[in-house]
């Protein structure tokens, strides 16, 4: 897949835990999919992407109410992984279905499983992976299957794993992307380090920082989490299905240049939405602020039901003077400003001419950053920011994965 709209955006619609058509996150999932799909209808965002646990117990009945929901939308993309709930009842046969119909459809990229033999403590068994790779905006996009490998036991408790072919499949890709000067970003259930194996654990978060992964995108905490390391960005978006993490809604992130960026658009917000995709936040910098000549390049990811031209974006710099920003693509606004040293706070603003509107603030990294050492923990939460109010992190963990009640 193949875009010419410069920055790299999707949507990312978190676990959904589905049970019956009438429960209320059934209808929350209508409601975000009929906002997406006509966000992607405008050209603003590539894809939805639905991060796994998209079943409660992995039932055929329960993709019932998903694939009816997608079937709303059919000229919607939509990327879809597995969860360990897709597995809950001991068999990944009704999500092979769903897979089949998703993902090997051209909504869906056509992609296809992949059996392996892989090895066990008792016996080698057959096992069929549902891991897959393209190209989005000039990203290299990888999709990772942490379930599949695991034993998929019910109660057993975390049991994610990649096999030998999958580490092997992904250190190929990430080697040819590097090769070709793609970044990359991948798409993963949850955490490096919860993969059971310590061995794997090692092997993926190694690869993804030797190789400069800008962005781990996941689902599984259930609350909206950023952990950047200072090359990769680390993003967990809350459950659509079982949540305590405030209004329900989805994750938009983008990859634009050098810069990657995150935010939470609620559901009970209207839109439009804006996303400053450059410069990097200095919370999620993995490089100097680019200001040689005493000038800064600005640009925003602006989601509208409404047509550009009836957008009026703005910035500011510390509460100063409105400087106009205008359109550089379909779904991006620009600006070159003066940017003096000691300057702190960046404000996007858009209207849409309905009398709606939306802000946000971002601190640009400094001239003099420089990225921190690898962590002792790579690929884990250790990383993780406090609360981030306008990005939508409450900041306290508070989902049935780490400091929640149970599910």
């Amino acid at each position: 897949m193949t875009a010419s709209h410069g920055v790299f955006a999707f949507a990312h619609i978190g676990d959904l835990h589905l049970e019956r058509a009438e429960d209320r996150h059934a209808a929350d999932l209508r409601a975000i999919l009929a906002e997406v799909a006509g966000l992607h209808g405008h050209g603003l965002l590539d894809f939805a992407y639905l991060p796994g646990d998209l079943a409660e117990d992995g039932r055929a009945e329960q993709y019932a109410v998903l694939r009816e929901a997608l079937d709303r939308h059919p000229a919607l993309p939509v990327r879809l992984i597995a969860g360990d709930h897709d597995r809950q009842h001991g068999t990944m046969a009704d999500f092979d279905a769903l897979f089949a119909a998703v993902a090997g459809s051209p909504r869906g990229g056509g992609h296809a499983a992949r059996c392996h033999d892989l090895p066990r403590p008792r016996d080698p068994v057959s096992v069929t992976h549902y891991h897959f790779a393209e190209t989005w905006a000039g990203v290299r996009c990888l999709f990772l299957d942490m379930v599949s490998p695991g034993y998929g036991q019910k109660g057993f408790g975390l049991d994610f794993r990649l096999g030998p072919h999958q580490l092997a499949w992904l250190g190929a890709e990430l080697a040819r992307a590097e090769r070709e000067g793609q970044p990359c970003a991948v798409f993963a259930h949850t955490y490096p380090d919860d993969l059971r194996v310590p061995d794997e654990r090692a092997a993926l978060a190694g690869l993804i920082r030797h190789h400069g992964v800008r962005l781990v995108e996941m689902g599984h905490t259930h609350y909206n989490e950023l952990a950047p390391d200072g090359r990769t960005l680390y993003a967990a978006a809350r459950s659509v299905g079982q949540n305590e993490d405030g209004s329900v809604g989805y994750a938009v992130a983008a990859i634009d240049g050098p810069v990657t960026s995150w935010r939470f658009k609620p559901l009970d917000r209207a839109l439009p939405f804006v996303m400053v995709t450059s410069p990097a936040d200095r919370r999620l910098a993995t490089a100097p602020l680019d200001a040689a000549d005493g000038t800064i390049a600005v640009r925003a990811l602006v989601l509208s039901d409404r047509p550009q031209a009836a957008w009026r974006c703005h910035l500011r710099v510390d509460g100063g003077p409105a400087h106009p920003m205008v359109p550089d693509g379909p779904r991006t606004v620009h600006a070159r400003i003066p940017w003096r040293d000691g300057a702190r706070r960046l404000a996007v603003t858009v209207t849409d001419g309905a009398g709606r509107a939306d802000t946000e603030v971002i601190e640009p990294v400094g001239r003099s950053f420089v990225p921190p050492p690898a962590h002792e923990r790579p690929g884990s939460d250790a990383l993780r920011l406090p609360a981030w109010p306008e990005k939508g992190l409450r900041g306290d963990q508070l989902g049935p994965n780490r400091n929640g009640r149970d599910w």
